[in-house]
This record gives structure tokens, C-alpha cells and sequence, in this order.
């Protein structure tokens, strides 16, 4: 029922070593516009307002369609069905990116781009105009090795990841999955392929399956709840993985909504960090705070602050 602006920053901003980059616009007669501003002063270091119309003919190029990051002296933005991850130099905004002969999609179109391991890019994810409550689009994620792409896991809620382990939530098997990042990291090198045989197919339908049979799995759960179990957020912390969790019962008219921490070693929850939430919680609205606390952000705007419960003899 209202105008939607034809200018929203739909990267956000991202502020990497004194300067601020955001890109918006939204359709190809628009254009889209980059631009990389001296966070303190606002000056602008370098705009790049033609990498909307790659092909300059069709009106077709990279659209501001997700969250922006940083790869070496690259910088990465979601770009719409066209070409994403988009590639732009970190210095002096060229956009990196070819032009292409037609029209027809040839991306990943999801609105999240990340960097695992300091190398590899993923995008994917839901699209960037999806209704807040439609997760019945999963979709998936792509992670890229020299170039190449490989299907990373399918499901709309990116996964989070640190130095030891690689969470991710699979729609697949409706559940939360924790891997072991060295092992990880040995599959990508190695890559993998489809088999010709379709009965083994669904097998190494992604990474995520090939990491479960090297052994790369440390544990998965579903609380229990394998029929009512959805993951709508998720971040790692040191020792914990923490997610933002729906149960949706079949005899309830309205979802439950929880925040959950594992061990991130064996997958236990741990009690006193269990939390249900008075709000329907927006998905991948989960961060960790500077002081580990669990920051939660609800559908109509609430913002929730959890700090843990104190465990039995140690309370304050």
C-alpha cells in the first residue's frame, strides 16, 4: 500500500578501512550506482554509475540486490539475477565484471554475499524483495573456487562460520549442521562431481552432502523436532553456535519462536542459553553483540539484547 523508493541502499553500508561503500537502485532503466565515501567526512573517493548497463543495448548489468563485502582489494556485492557476486576494485570502483550477449538470468540471485576462509565467495540466499516471511522459497547457496562455481547448500539463511567450524542450516534435511573446517576446506580443494548413476545423485547434490560423506560432520540437530524444525538465523560465537529457530506445531494456529545455543563441539543445547521469544523474529535477524550477548531484531522493529542466565550455584 505504499511507494516503494526507486533509490533504496539496498547494500547497506559497509565501512572497511575508513571508507563507507553502498550501492542502490533497482531496475535495469535505473542504472545502478556504487559509491565508496570517506566515512568520516562524507567525500566521495569514487562513484561508478555505468555498471547498471553492461550491456548497454539490452539495458542489462548488476543490480543492488543484497549486502556488499571484501575480498583481497575486490569488493563483492550482491548483483541480481545478471551477474553475481558483482566484482568491483577496491580502489578506483572498475567494475570488473564482462558484458554479456542476452538477457536471460545466469546468477545466483540471492541477496547475500560472503567470503569463507578469507578466499572463497558465496552468494545465494533469498531474493531481496521476498515478503520477510517467505521462507518457502529456499533456494541455495553458491560458493566459488578460481572462478568456479559449486553448489554450496540449499536453504534461504546463510550459514556462519569462524576459524574451527562451518555451520549451516539444509533444507534438504530440515537441520542444523555443524562441519569441521580443515575437512571442509579439503573437499572445496578437491571440488567434487555429479555421478553419472541418478540413483546417487541427490548424494552429492552439494558440498554439504560431500562434507557428511567425507566425515566432515561434527553433529546436526533438530531439537528433537524433525517435523516442526526450521532455522531462521544463525552465528557462530567462540565455543557456541547460536540460532534464531520456528517450531511450528501442527495443532497451533501460530509458530514458537526461539533462540538456541549449541556446545559447538557436540551439538548439546545449552540450557541456560535457551530462549523463547515474545515476537515473530525477522530471519537472519541474529548478530553477536561485542560482549557476547545475542541480539535480536522482531518483524515490527523491537530489538531484543540476551544476555546468558546464570547456571545454578553461580548466580548474581
Amino acid at each position: 500500500g505504499n511507494l516503494c523508493s526507486t533509490w533504496p541502499v539496498n547494500t547497506g553500508v559497509m565501512v572497511h578501512s575508513g571508507t563507507a561503500y553502498f550501492a542502490a537502485g533497482i531496475v535495469d532503466q535505473d542504472g545502478t550506482y556504487v559509491y565508496a565515501v570517506d566515512a568520516k567526512s562524507g567525500e566521495v573517493r569514487w562513484q561508478n554509475n555505468s555498471c547498471g548497463h553492461l550491456n548497454t543495448e539490452l539495458r542489462k548489468g548488476i543490480s543492488a540486490q543484497g549486502n556488499l563485502t571484501v575480498l583481497g582489494d575486490r569488493l563483492l556485492m550482491a548483483g541480481g539475477n545478471q551477474v553475481s557476486p558483482a566484482v568491483f576494485d577496491l580502489a578506483t570502483g572498475d567494475c570488473l565484471n564482462k558484458s554479456f550477449g542476452q538477457g536471460q538470468p545466469k546468477a545466483n540471485h540471492g541477496r547475500f554475499v560472503g567470503v569463507f576462509q578469507d578466499k572463497h565467495p558465496i552468494s545465494g540466499g533469498r531474493v531481496q524483495y521476498a515478503p520477510p516471511r517467505n521462507m518457502a522459497n529456499k533456494d541455495s547457496f553458491v560458493l566459488y573456487r578460481n572462478g568456479q562455481p559449486m553448489t554450496l547448500n540449499f536453504g534461504g539463511v546463510p550459514g556462519a562460520w569462524n576459524e574451527d567450524l562451518l555451520a549451516l542450516a539444509d533444507f534438504r534435511n530440515g537441520q542444523l549442521q555443524c562441519f569441521d573446517i580443515v575437512k571442509t576446506e579439503e573437499r572445496i580443494k578437491n571440488g567434487f562431481t555429479r555421478p553419472t548413476d541418478r540413483a546417487a545423485q541427490p548424494r552429492w547434490a552439494s558440498l554439504s552432502q560431500a562434507f557428511q560423506t567425507d566425515g566432515a560432520m561434527n553433529w546436526s540437530s533438530d531439537l528433537g523436532n524433525p517435523n516442526r524444525f526450521e532455522v531462521l538465523g544463525l552465528a557462530v560465537a567462540p565455543q557456541r553456535v547460536v540460532a534464531l529457530v520456528q517450531f511450528q506445531n501442527r495443532v497451533r494456529a501460530h509458530p514458537q519462536w526461539q533462540v538456541a545455543a549449541f556446545n559447538s563441539t557436540n551439538g548439546n543445547v545449552i540450557w541456560y542459553w535457551q530462549h523463547d521469544l515474545p515476537f515473530e523474529p525477522l530471519p537472519e535477524g541474529l548478530a553477536i553483540g561485542g560482549k557476547g550477548q545475542v541480539i535480536v531484531t522482531s518483524l515490527d522493529g523491537q530489538v531484543l539484547s540476551l544476555a546468558p542466565k546464570q547456571p545454578a550455584g553461580n548466580r548474581q
